[in-house]
């Protein structure tokens, strides 16, 4: 699939959880995991890219620098954090954080600023379906 096609899953699964927020997290034969943000019924850090993080050992892998995170919005400090510390190798975000800040409050931290002081490349695509993205902001 393409990145266009993973963002869409992404997509649809935040508007199932009828939030903006929703990641896929991929492995390299296309097996997947999908999740949206669930702070409302599971707290405040039960974001998107951390429900998707939390169940990465469903996904085989041989390193998790092969795994690819989908999200409808460039991740919070906390969920960057949380993807490093897990060794994914790719972020590819809809939304920026300054988008997600015109609708309500953001720690205008960029994913690329945390990436690099990461011991350990991380490639970030930006901008994949960013107008579908924050469209989920106004639905």
């Amino acid at each position: 699939m393409t990145d266009l096609e993973w963002m869409q899953k992404a997509i649809a699964k935040a508007e199932h959880g009828n939030t903006p927020f929703g990641a896929v997290l991929v492995n390299d034969k296309g097996d997947f995991y999908a999740a949206c943000n669930t702070t409302s019924s599971d707290g405040p850090q039960a974001h998107a890219e951390l429900n998707v993080i939390q169940h990465m050992n469903q996904l085989s892998y041989h390193s998790p620098i092969e795994l690819k995170l989908y999200t409808t919005v460039e991740p919070c400090p906390m969920c960057m954090s949380a993807l490093i510390w897990a060794g994914i190798g790719h972020l590819i975000y809809g939304a920026s954080i300054s988008d997600a800040a015109q609708f309500g409050q953001q720690i205008n931290i960029t994913s690329k600023a945390l990436a690099k002081k990461a011991w350990y490349p991380i490639k970030i695509t930006p901008s994949i379906k960013r107008k579908d993205c924050i469209q989920l902001f106004k639905s």
